[in-house]
């Protein structure tokens, strides 16, 4: 019974790995590039995040442009805070957080005598506000915000290793 079990399952996940899917992550993997990280405020926590996402996904973070096979310049991130809905109060009920990233990537093989572009990313969640809860809503809010970032960071490490990939293999 125990080995049909575990045939079963590696046949499963043999078609599942030959149908092209991914967990979510997989594929982020930067095999030892050299990252120079660029970035106004190195010490905030969006960018320590990132710092711990890019060693752990294999990057190697250099201190020189010219010691680099990719730079990532962070021009500017914000959290906007939206109200969705109101309670017959006219009091926010609904809020939205929007997370925006924007950046620049390159590589030695993408410079050129002008300004790379600048790119952006965004993430959002929305959640409930309810004014008798107003620390624990701190706390959500605050749950949120990390979520986001790591959300973008994921997306932006996605990018990063595809771009690295196609670089190493042309």
């Amino acid at each position: 019974m125990k080995t049909r079990l575990i045939t079963i399952l590696l046949a499963f996940s043999g078609l599942v790995t030959a149908c092209g899917f991914h967990l979510r992550g997989a594929g982020t993997e930067l095999d030892d590039a050299r990252v120079w990280l660029i970035s106004q405020t190195p010490d905030a926590e969006f960018e320590r995040t990132l710092k711990q996402r890019l060693a752990y996904q294999g990057a190697n973070l250099v201190k020189a442009a010219e010691d680099s096979q990719m730079q990532l310049a962070i021009v500017g991130y914000n959290t906007e805070k939206r109200t969705v809905a109101r309670d017959s109060f006219g009091r926010a009920s609904e809020l939205e957080l929007i997370f925006t990233l924007q950046y620049q990537l390159l590589t030695p093989a993408m410079v050129t005598e002008g300004e790379p572009q600048t790119q952006t990313l965004n993430s959002r969640r929305e959640f409930a506000y309810q004014r008798t809860l107003e620390s624990g809503q701190e706390n959500e809010q605050q749950r949120l915000i990390a979520d986001m970032h790591q959300d973008v960071i994921s997306r932006l490490l996605l990018q990063m290793a595809t771009t690295h990939h196609l670089k190493a293999n042309p």
